[in-house]
């Protein structure tokens, strides 16, 4: 009997040991290429309306974009887990285009065959939270790739599917950008309105773009790792609010160079929210980034947060002794 059980848990760990060395290579890989940054392949998909045994419209399939954040969470023998963090998509489902948000869990192994699990809880356009999962399948892409279907219903009647096909974003992919001296944060009531408005106050710190698509008019960017801190008004050299998140910028345009910046950013511990600047005239020519963002377009009370911003790493014609803004 006893040896029975010796033989049976050897199967069992002989089963699970490709799973969890995968899984180790995986988290290897992630921390030599992106930290973590993982980007949407053109296999995405967003799909929203009736499925058996139900009859209503059905959207077709339209393509998602953006990115999000793996990070490692243990290994419990059997799975190795990761958290979600930043998911920061965009569907091009009309205009405005559709944002979705959110985080969620992803694990990978299993004791007989590889399984994963994708779980995640999104904030789809102005839609209540909702929870979306692949259920445990079989991995549809192999590690640290990443590619699996999640559904809020199990596609039974109305509900909303969703085609996440996902990678590691190479180093050459993510470009650094620093604050300049010119970046401000500024809240309280423009317009007509009558509150107290607050001096425009220093912001220090850094992001990074990630390259998205280019097309005939546009070329756009994911924004990750918004890591930003406004300084004190009574001392510049210390600083207070952090602010946090990540967005889209997109420039180019047809017959005149208009950008597009907008964020989903958390000042000082508040609940997320959406900051934008509209379709406007560049600022600047790019790669440098100089616009202002605002949640309410400056009516009454409203936060704007004017992003003027140089990449870390200068393009090479910069490189070669041209001043680089401060």
């Amino acid at each position: 009997m006893l040896r029975n059980r010796c033989f049976r848990a050897l199967l069992v760990l002989a089963a699970a040991l490709p799973a969890a060395l995968g899984a180790a290579r995986g988290q290897t890989d992630l921390t030599t290429t992106s930290a973590g940054i993982y980007r949407l392949e053109k296999g995405s998909s967003f799909q929203r309306g009736c499925f058996d045994p139900c009859r209503c419209p059905i959207l077709a399939e339209v393509p998602v974009r953006g990115t999000f954040r793996l990070i490692p969470a243990g290994f419990d023998g059997l799975f190795q887990s990761y958290k979600i963090t930043d998911i920061n998509w965009t569907v091009s489902l009309g205009d405005p285009e559709l944002r979705i948000t959110g985080s969620g869990t992803y694990r990978v192994g299993g004791e007989f065959a590889l399984q994963q699990q994708l779980s995640l809880d999104l904030l789809v356009g102005d839609g209540p939270v909702q929870h979306f999962d692949s259920g445990l399948v079989a991995p549809g892409a192999r590690f640290p790739s990443l590619a699996a279907t999640v559904t809020v219903n199990q596609m039974v009647c109305f509900d909303t599917v969703i085609v996440v096909d996902a990678s590691p974003v190479p180093l050459a992919d993510i470009h650094p950008y620093r604050l300049l001296r010119d970046s401000t944060f500024q809240r309280g009531c423009f317009g007509a309105c009558d509150c107290p408005l607050t001096e425009p106050q220093r912001i220090l710190g850094t992001f990074a773009l990630v390259d998205l698509r280019q097309d005939p008019l546009f070329t756009e960017f994911a924004v990750v790792n918004v890591r930003w801190r406004v300084a004190s008004a009574l001392d510049p050299t210390k600083t207070t609010i952090p602010i946090r998140g990540f967005g889209m910028y997109k420039y180019g345009g047809e017959f005149a160079l208009v950008e597009r910046l907008g964020l989903d950013l958390a000042v000082d511990g508040e609940p997320q929210t959406h900051y934008d600047s509209g379709l406007v005239p560049v600022g600047a020519s790019f790669p440098r980034i100089d616009t202002s963002i605002s949640i309410a377009d400056l009516i009454c009370y409203d936060t704007l947060i004017h992003v003027d911003a140089w990449p870390r790493r200068p393009p090479p014609r910069f490189q070669r002794g041209e001043a680089v803004p401060q």
